[in-house]
């Protein structure tokens, strides 16, 4: 039974014993973990409180405690300590990362509803630049969202599986509060594993439970065709438009519709889509859109002033059925005194037949210079420093042809698919991280990664022409040394697994394969009980493996 956000559902809901409680969150039993975070709260600081918990129990039972005492939540979008440093200057108060323990004390008694009017959450979105952006939201515009929600999509007798954040609008209003106000189970977390995502769409099955799921673009266009897929009654996706062939494809691969979402932190929802069934956008119950001189206005009850028209920074056209999205209209910058169009740079590129997608974004670079993300095919990447030359130099060549010489790309990226974050999108963070060589000389480039359960990573990664580390190694003939390789694995590998502790020595080290500048190469790394395994490998061979002993238990 769906029961207003305002109206605390999470204290009116049944406990479900039939999913591991490991693994899975039921509403009706959060009671104790809530209860032990209101009476740590007691006599604290009223106001705003970061909060960032990755485990959706966790997290949900630290948001309700700051609810119920009149508190609001500021969500950071990220894990980065630097983030939370930066976020911690403008709250009230950080909860910890360790919830606290169930004390039989008794707090304040619980509130029979939430003031719709009051602040409930406080966001921040990255953006294309990296530079956080406040956005606060009511409990009234959260409740007017996840009322449409149930009306469209009821989850009676239901499960929520999520592949995205709930640090995220769509993450927090889709895989945690819609469920949270039916009273039904969701998970979330390492669900963005495929083969985690399936054990938990097999569970939701057995438990007699047909589930939603909640994932993005970027996660469902990699759904393997090798697992074994229970159906779910729908799937949602977010972040991005899902390409028509991944949305087909995923209809045909789990049997269920695919339902798109679109709109933003600042607007939430605004339309929605099932591809199969058309490509025009409709505009949720609710939503008022008007379509002039190719923007989209809307004003919409999840807006901050539900009455006033908020103009929406992306192009549209208008169709018989609703409205098409084509691209967004508020990329435009000046370089060098000159106003130049990501946009067009971007569909100049996307003209070639190598070129899939590509993306183009001020670095703020002293030198007013570009930079170019480039998805190609896996056959047209380039491996060597020659044959990326040569087709930096083609594209440029083309370029040259429609845009002025400050809107061509200086710095090139060329990556089998567009690295993305949990939202499906390449916002400030990944591309911080894919030019991240461009002032730390001692560092590859990073082009992407692939993980394959929560103990194994592979990144795609490249070796800059003017790395530090080739003074010396040889003035005729540059290599990487080996210990470069070794310590790459190991710096790499703190930052995809967190800390692993001291290092100890090196074993089953081998260097089978000289590294030259430009090469393309994978380095794997898989976590180990007592230390880290590594390979580095390109299309002409393995380069180099070993074993790093760290301190820790016996790895077998």
């Amino acid at each position: 039974m769906y029961l207003p956000l305002t109206r605390l559902p999470w204290r009116h809901a049944d406990p479900v014993a039939a999913l591991p409680a490991d693994r899975w969150c039921s509403p009706g039993n959060l009671a104790a973990r809530i209860d032990a975070w209101r009476h740590w709260l007691d006599g604290r600081p009223e106001g705003r409180w970061l909060l960032h918990d990755s485990d959706p129990a966790g997290f949900c039972a630290a948001l309700l405690a700051l609810w119920e005492s009149g508190r609001s939540a500021v969500l950071p979008g990220d894990d980065r300590p630097a983030t939370h440093r930066r976020l911690a200057e403008r709250v009230d108060g950080v909860l910890p990362v360790e919830a606290p323990a169930s004390t039989a004390a008794r707090s304040t008694p619980f509130p029979d509803t939430l003031d719709a009017s009051r602040e409930a959450l406080v966001l921040y979105t990255s953006g294309s630049t990296g530079e956080p952006v406040m956005q606060a939201k009511r409990f009234d515009q959260l409740e007017a969202e996840l009322d449409t929600h149930a009306d469209l999509w009821p989850l009676d007798a239901a499960a929520v599986v999520s592949q995205v954040s709930h640090q995220h609008i769509y993450g927090l209003l889709t895989g945690l509060l819609h469920p949270l106000c039916h009273g039904v189970p969701f998970c979330g977390d390492v669900c963005r594993y495929p083969e985690v995502m399936a054990a938990r769409l097999d569970e939701a099955r057995r438990a007699g439970r047909r589930p939603t799921l909640v994932s993005s673009p970027a996660q469902l266009s990699r759904l393997p065709n090798h697992l074994t897929w229970d159906s779910p009654r729908r799937v949602f996706s977010s972040g991005a438009p899902l390409a028509a062939a991944d949305a087909l494809r995923v209809e045909t691969l789990l049997d269920a519709p695919v339902i798109e979402l679109y709109g933003s932190t600042e607007t939430g929802g605004i339309a929605h889509r099932c591809q199969s069934r058309g490509d025009d956008w409709q505009p949720l119950p609710g939503v008022e859109i008007a379509l002039a001189d190719g923007g989209l206005a809307l004003r919409s009850p999840y807006l901050e002033y539900p009455d006033r028209w908020w103009h929406q920074p992306d192009r549209v056209a208008a169709t018989p059925h609703g409205f098409r999205l084509l691209g967004r209209a508020d990329r435009l910058i000046k370089l060098a005194g000159k106003r130049v169009s990501l946009t067009a740079v971007e569909r100049d590129l996307a003209a070639l037949p190598e070129v899939g997608q590509a993306r183009c974004v001020d670095l703020g670079r002293a030198d007013e210079r570009l930079g170019a993300v480039v998805a190609m095919p896996v056959d047209a990447l380039p491996h060597d420093h020659e044959v990326r030359r040569r087709l930096i130099g083609r594209l440029r060549r083309h370029l040259t042809t429609t845009q002025a010489a400050v809107a061509v790309p200086r710095y090139w990226r060329f990556v089998s698919t567009l690295p993305t974050n949990a939202q499906g999108k390449l916002d400030g963070a990944m591309v911080a991280r894919l030019f991240a060589d461009l002032d730390d000389a001692r560092r590859p480039r990073w082009l992407g990664e692939q993980w394959e359960g929560p103990d194994t990573c592979r990144l795609t990664l490249e070796v800059p022409e003017r790395l530090a580390y080739l003074e010396g190694h040889f003035d005729d003939f540059p290599l990487v040394p080996g210990v470069v390789m070794v310590q790459w694995a190991i710096e790499l590998a703190g930052e995809a697994f967190g800390p692993l502790g001291d290092f100890c020595g090196v074993e089953r080290l081998k260097f089978q394969r000289v590294l030259r500048p430009g090469a393309r190469f994978t380095l794997s790394l898989t976590r180990r009980a007592a230390g880290l395994a590594f390979t580095l490998d390109s299309r002409d061979g393995r380069h180099a493996s070993g074993r790093v002993s760290l301190t820790g238990g016996d790895d077998g």
